[in-house]
């Protein structure tokens, strides 16, 4: 399995190093390090990771603001690793961003599955957004082309379902989009 772009955000070389093993010896590919969140932040600038791993704390912050940063910034399936005393404060305070809170140590196939239960969240989610960008978009024309029959209607004393047709017509006549020869009628009439 590749996830594509891994980002692994931790103070400790060794820990990021082992994090960073366990995930190539399982297909992850790259996988890539930053040893504190303002290194992190830049490296969202440069590639947008799928996943982003951060062991908390790190060396110049906790690791609250940049989980927030990345799930604002990318699309990322985020894991974060807190010191158990600490989890039940992460949980709380990072709620909204969707990221995963587990407690530390923590074993190779806890971090395996979440690892893969993150991306498919991920996944979903990207799926989602893009379902609801589309239908969003279809009823934005959808609106035009409503605008353009309705100002037919009022101006040229159309019936409303002749004035479809009008718009249906021209469009097929002239093979273009509804969508534009809606955006022309209202440039002509307004």
């Amino acid at each position: 399995m590749s996830a594509g772009n891994v980002l692994i955000v931790c103070g400790k070389s060794e820990v990021a190093g082992s994090i960073e093993n366990t995930l190539i010896k399982e297909g992850y590919h790259p996988v890539n390090c930053a040893h504190s969140a303002n290194e992190a932040r830049r490296q969202f600038f440069f590639a947008q990771p799928d996943l982003i791993i951060v062991s908390t704390p790190l060396p110049d912050e906790q690791g609250i603001d940049l989980v927030f940063d990345a799930h604002e910034k990318t699309s990322a399936g985020i894991i974060v690793i807190a010191r158990p005393e600490q989890v039940s404060h992460m949980q709380d305070a990072l709620e909204s961003t969707g990221a995963m809170i587990l407690p530390k140590p923590i074993n190779r196939l806890t971090l395996i599955q979440s690892a893969r239960f993150a991306l498919s969240v991920r996944n979903s989610m990207y799926q989602l957004r893009s379902e609801r960008d589309q239908l969003k978009k279809r009823m934005d024309e959808r609106k035009i082309i409503e605008q353009a029959k309705w100002l037919l209607v009022e101006k040229v004393n159309m019936s409303e379902p002749e004035a479809f047709r009008h718009i249906q017509k021209k469009a097929m006549d002239l093979r273009l989009p509804q969508l534009q020869v809606a955006e022309e009628i209202i440039k002509d009439y307004t």
